[in-house]
């Protein structure tokens, strides 16, 4: 995808989001994406839940040492009762879709599902390579996901915006059966290139 284009389905992608109440960011490294969450208002308690195991993740490992350069205290995640409330969490998505202001949440445990369900705020790293034009494009990717097998996710959800709900006397509530703050930041370059 050249630069013109990744640049117009972001644009897409952030007023899309922007209007359901969230916000995004386009970085090229993950330190940009460090700093951003660090310096988050959501961060004032400078701590940040991810899922177990996260510093393994092929793609977005290396930002733990990145938030912990920045003061910010890492927690794993566990039951649900430990994670309920906490002020923010972190996870990876494996797309983001321009025409809906949404990204794809996919996991197999319920620790790793919890860190995006039940934090106030909840940051998502995603790679500019995955963002995508249109909902139908994530349809093989469901496909796969969903398939018996070592790519099978049991977990899988599209969010578009922070938790939001209007079944409390027919008004807008934000917050209540979720997170109140969704950051996504698009990371375009995983790791600094090296001198």
């Amino acid at each position: 995808m050249d630069a013109r284009t990744s640049v117009d389905l972001f644009t897409r992608f952030q007023q899309r989001l922007s209007s359901a109440g969230g916000e995004s960011h386009l970085v090229a490294h993950l330190a940009e994406a460090a700093a951003i969450i660090a310096a988050h208002p959501a961060l004032g308690a400078g701590e940040i839940v991810v899922p177990p195991n996260f510093g393994q993740h092929q793609r977005w490992g290396a930002i733990l040492p990145l938030l912990s350069g920045k003061g910010i205290t890492l927690r794993e995640s566990g039951s649900p009762a430990s994670v309920a409330d906490a002020p923010a969490g972190l996870s990876g998505a494996e797309l983001a879709i321009a025409e809906t202001g949404s990204v794809l949440l996919a996991e197999n445990t319920l620790e790793a599902r919890v860190v995006s369900m039940l934090t106030l705020a909840h940051f998502i790293l995603v790679g500019e390579d995955r963002l995508v034009p249109m909902l139908d494009d994530a349809a093989g990717m469901l496909q796969q996901f969903s398939r018996a097998g070592s790519h099978q996710r049991h977990y899988m959800s599209f969010v578009t915006g922070p938790s939001r709900t209007a079944d409390i006397e027919r008004t807008l509530t934000i917050g209540v059966q979720g997170p109140k703050t969704l950051c996504v930041i698009l990371v375009a370059e995983e790791e600094e290139e090296k001198p």
